[in-house]
């Protein structure tokens, strides 16, 4: 990843601020300087498609499970990040697909399929995590379903813990 400098006051206006007002800027070996007015997101600082997508999932997606108003949202958020995940799963195993037979042995080929079978073991792990488990006292959140409905201590416990575990969840693979 490139260094990202922060400048405090710009000495002359620039596409994403005036003078005077700080920004960020950073730059890939070879490729222009890059600008924004706001720290650049993980998405931002690499130049492969494929980390992009993930990282996009992991700081988008998955980070904000939290912000689920009960568990049906939590429920569709997760499914949502399944799919995004999936998806960039398939996207490998087609480009490996359409690599010459005689280099899909090779290191190009062997890191597509390790990136394939990492997503795939990664929405996995994200499907494993039970959210219709919780047996609490005084929450029946099929009939009630909003957390704003003001649910047990044991029930917001029990989701802060599933939340937890399912930001846990990430990408480990090359």
């Amino acid at each position: 990843m490139p260094k990202v400098t922060h400048v405090k006051a710009a000495r002359k206006d620039n596409p994403v601020c005036k003078k005077g007002e700080s920004y960020y800027w950073w730059k890939f070996p070879y490729g222009p300087k890059l600008c924004s007015s706001t720290y650049p997101k993980r998405s931002q600082l690499t130049q492969s498609d494929f980390f992009s997508q993930m990282y996009n999932i992991e700081d988008e997606v998955i980070a904000r499970f939290n912000e689920a108003g009960d568990v049906e949202e939590l429920r569709g958020m997760v499914e949502d990040a399944v799919e995004q995940i999936g998806e960039l799963g398939e996207e490998c195993c087609e480009k490996l697909d359409n690599m010459p037979e005689s280099l899909q042995d090779g290191p190009t080929g062997e890191l597509l399929q390790s990136r394939s079978d990492e997503c795939e073991s990664m929405a996995d792990e994200l499907e494993r995590i039970d959210l219709d488990d919780y047996d609490g006292p005084g929450w029946e959140p099929e009939k009630t379903g909003k957390l704003k409905n003001d649910p047990p201590d044991e029930f917001i416990t029990w989701l802060d813990d599933k939340v937890d575990e399912l930001q846990a969840v990430a990408y480990n693979g090359e």
